[in-house]
C-alpha cells in the first residue's frame, strides 16, 4: 500500500497569489503506481520575425555625429512604418556615442566621433521579409541582426503538444500496466513542467546591410518546435 501526498494550490493566472491556500490531499493506493515524465513537440511555421537594425555615423564633432545619425535613423524608422510595422513593434534598444582613434607608430590619433542607434522591430507579414530587408539598406541602415523567427500566439500549439503528451502517457502507462498483469490505469497526479517560452526559435544571423545587394534577399523561415512536458502518477488497477 502506498500513500501519496498531493499538494493542491489555489492560483490565479498561473501565479500564486498572496491569499493562496495550500492543502495536502492524502491518496492511499492499494496497487502499484507508475511515475512517468513525457515530453512532446508539434511543428509549425513561424508567423513573426524579429530583428534589430540601425545606423552608424562618423563626424569630426559629437554634435555633428549625433545630428547625422538622427537624420539617418529617422529615415530608417520611417521606412519600418511605411512597410507595415506598427509603433508598438518598434523599440529603441541602444544609443552610443564614442570617440574614434587611429594608432600610427605608437601614437593615438583622433579620428572623430561615431554615433550609433539600434532598434528592435517585429514583422508580422513574413511574405514581405526579403523585400523589407533590401528596402532598409536603401534607406540608410548600416547594421542588421536577425531575423529570429517566432510565433505570436503559440497557445493552440502548446495545447496540441499537451494533447500529444497526454495520449503518449496513457498509452505507455497502459502498456506497462498490462505487462505487470493489470488491465487499466487510474490517473492520480498530473503536473505540467515549466518550459518557459515553449518553442525553440531559429538562431539569429548577423549581416551588414549593403545597398548593392541582390534585388530580393532569399529568406527560409522553416518551422519551429512547440514543446510540452508533463509528469504523471498512475495507479495500476484490475
Amino acid at each position: 500500500m502506498r500513500k501519496l501526498i498531493l499538494a493542491a494550490m489555489l492560483v490565479t493566472g498561473g501565479m500564486m497569489t498572496s491569499g493562496a491556500m495550500a492543502t495536502e490531499v492524502h491518496v492511499t493506493t492499494a496497487n502499484p503506481v507508475i511515475d512517468l515524465t513525457i515530453s512532446e513537440t508539434v511543428e509549425t511555421p513561424p508567423d513573426i520575425a524579429t530583428f534589430s537594425t540601425g545606423v552608424q555615423t562618423m563626424a569630426p564633432t559629437a554634435s555633428a555625429a549625433v545630428r547625422a545619425n538622427n537624420l539617418q535613423m529617422a529615415s530608417v524608422v520611417a521606412r519600418l512604418k511605411t512597410l507595415g510595422i506598427a509603433d508598438r513593434d518598434i523599440q529603441t534598444t541602444q544609443i552610443n556615442l564614442n570617440q574614434q582613434f587611429d594608432y600610427r607608430d605608437g601614437q593615438q590619433i583622433f579620428k572623430g566621433y561615431q554615433a550609433s542607434n539600434m532598434v528592435n522591430a517585429k514583422l508580422r507579414d513574413l511574405n514581405k521579409l526579403g523585400a523589407f530587408l533590401d528596402a532598409l539598406a536603401v534607406d540608410g541602415a548600416t547594421n542588421f541582426n536577425g531575423p529570429s523567427f517566432g510565433i505570436d500566439d503559440d497557445s493552440r500549439f502548446q495545447e496540441a503538444a499537451r494533447d500529444k503528451v497526454w495520449a503518449s502517457a496513457m498509452n505507455r502507462a497502459r502498456s506497462l500496466a498490462r505487462k505487470a498483469g493489470y488491465t487499466e490505469v487510474r490517473v492520480l497526479r498530473v503536473e505540467e513542467n515549466d518550459q518557459g517560452r515553449g518553442f525553440t526559435p531559429m538562431p539569429m544571423l548577423v549581416r551588414s546591410m549593403d545597398a548593392a545587394a541582390e534585388k530580393t534577399t532569399p529568406i527560409s523561415p522553416g518551422e519551429l518546435s512547440v514543446a510540452a512536458s508533463m509528469s504523471f502518477t498512475f495507479e495500476m488497477v484490475k
